[in-house]
């Protein structure tokens, strides 16, 4: 499902003023005080970062861009959008495929032979590569095809699956650790707290991966973690910043190893040497990581501030932050609570949550019914990524999703199904490998020619307020808005 640009509503929004937003850039990865200049988080903290209500109240109250208050509440809505349809659409499927998978795991698998596909598996593999799409399949036909078993399913059985045991001893070894962290270093999160990102997760891990599977969009848990944790352990930024790295990177991760053994599924790759592959990949790229993000601190003057040089701003990393304060140190109470200005955002929790049974009882009705193709979840979640996301890059994604997914599937749908994906991670592959020789041969060695370089695509983008990040309105030396 593609999305147009949304700007249209944020603009709206930021001309008539709603909730102060004129006199701040309308879109910033920055929270601001009421004098329009970004919030100076060291005044409201003391030397233990915990917060200081007195100096808050001397300093100022933390005010959002007009992005910031209609992102909040989109992904407000998604997350309630996202237990509602999943429980309308997908609960009965949810609850046969555990039991039947419960009972697999405790019947032993016999000797395993050659069995040819019946008449319907063989329709539907000749359709696959075909030139049309699949025919659609009825519900009845739809809970006969996943209660059954699929060619690739018995083809797997003829390796040994990776035991529990496994993901059991990884597990308790990593939450051991994990406790250690919170409890040994002082993050003022106790070890409960990790249990609770924790549970978080695993309530929200499968209808995310549900959405994940259907349209390729991870439904964040970004907010609701950084929501609870300011509700649970106020005045405690860092601890918000890791009780939210918990709980979102472990939704994250797992979904994204959940998408690998899927595709080795597909290969028939043997579950115990991809398991010991993702394990061994997993270490490689955590000390990779740590060790290029260290290397950053040393060498890139700037870093993550906006005098940056080459755009290492960091906006993700500032949106980060910019979160830790807004719960983890001001507190959902003081931006939700009674007399708040940002109060009537609370609303969008019980508006996502309805409108996924509205939608899901009118595409009962008819198989063909085109509610059937609205999901909810993905309208409100794909919005999440503003900011430090912008127009622009939703205006690509729209452009590329249709032309792919809608021209090219009807136009040539044998090709679409055999080169699409495969056409998605080549271009990955070569843009990661394009920033790596960019960098590494032109920007880092600061080859003369390099320095100083210059021409009109370098410098246009920054002649207008989508750079400068003007307000609507300008506020006079020692003026201040707000209540």
């Amino acid at each position: 499902m593609c999305l147009d640009d949304p700007a249209s509503a944020y603009d709206i929004a930021d001309y008539m003023n709603a909730l102060f937003s004129a006199y701040m850039p309308i879109l910033s990865s920055a929270v601001f005080d009421n004098q329009g200049k970004p919030y100076d988080v060291a005044k409201i903290l003391t030397k233990d970062f915990v917060f200081d209500r007195a100096a808050y109240e001397a300093y100022s109250h933390v005010y959002l861009p007009i992005t910031y208050v209609l992102s909040y509440a989109l992904q407000f809505a998604g997350i309630s959008a996202l237990v509602t349809h999943t429980a309308c659409w997908h609960g009965r499927d949810i609850w046969n495929q555990s039991k039947k998978a419960l009972e697999e795991r405790s019947e032993k698998l016999g000797d395993v032979g050659y069995r040819p596909l019946n008449a319907q598996a063989e329709d539907q593999s000749s359709d696959i590569l075909g030139e049309t799409p699949p025919p659609q399949v009825g519900q009845a036909g739809l809970e006969n095809m996943m209660a059954g078993e699929d060619v690739h399913s018995r083809l797997m059985k003829s390796y040994s699956d990776a035991p529990m045991t496994w993901y059991l001893l990884i597990f308790i070894v990593m939450l051991a650790i994990s406790i250690f962290v919170v409890e040994y270093y002082p993050v003022h999160l106790p070890w409960y707290g990790l249990l609770l990102a924790l549970g978080i997760t695993t309530i929200l891990y499968i209808p995310a991966g549900i959405v994940m599977a259907i349209a390729n969009v991870h439904s964040s848990l970004y907010l609701i973690c950084q929501l609870i944790c300011g509700v649970v352990f106020p005045g405690r930024p860092v601890a918000n910043m890791v009780f939210t790295t918990y709980c979102y990177i472990t939704s994250a991760q797992g979904i994204k190893f959940s998408s690998d053994l899927k595709l080795g599924h597909y290969m028939k790759i043997p579950p115990r040497l991809l398991f010991n592959v993702q394990v061994i990949a997993t270490i490689v790229g955590c000390l990779t990581q740590v060790a290029v993000l260290n290397w950053m601190f040393t060498h890139i003057p700037g870093i993550c501030t906006p005098e940056a040089i080459n755009g290492f701003n960091c906006p993700l990393a500032r949106v980060h932050f910019n979160g830790s304060i807004l719960w983890g140190v001001v507190g959902p109470h003081r931006f939700f609570g009674p007399g708040a200005i940002y109060r009537p955002l609370i609303w969008a929790f019980l508006l996502g949550a309805i409108l996924p049974i509205f939608v899901w009882l009118l595409g009962r009705r008819h198989r063909n019914s085109s509610w059937r193709r609205v999901n909810l979840p993905i309208v409100f979640g794909s919005l999440s990524w503003i900011p430090p996301a912008t127009g622009l890059n939703f205006s690509v994604w729209a452009l590329v999703c249709f032309m792919f997914n809608s021209v090219i599937k009807t136009r040539a749908f044998a090709w679409w199904s055999k080169y699409t994906m495969t056409l998605s991670a080549a271009l990955d592959s070569g843009m990661a490998f394009s920033l790596l020789a960019v960098f590494f041969g032109f920007v880092y060695p600061g080859w003369g020619w390099i320095q100083g370089f210059s021409w009109w695509g370098t410098e246009v983008y920054k002649q207008g307020c989508d750079w400068k990040a003007c307000p609507w309105k300008v506020l006079g030396e020692g003026e201040r808005f707000g209540p």
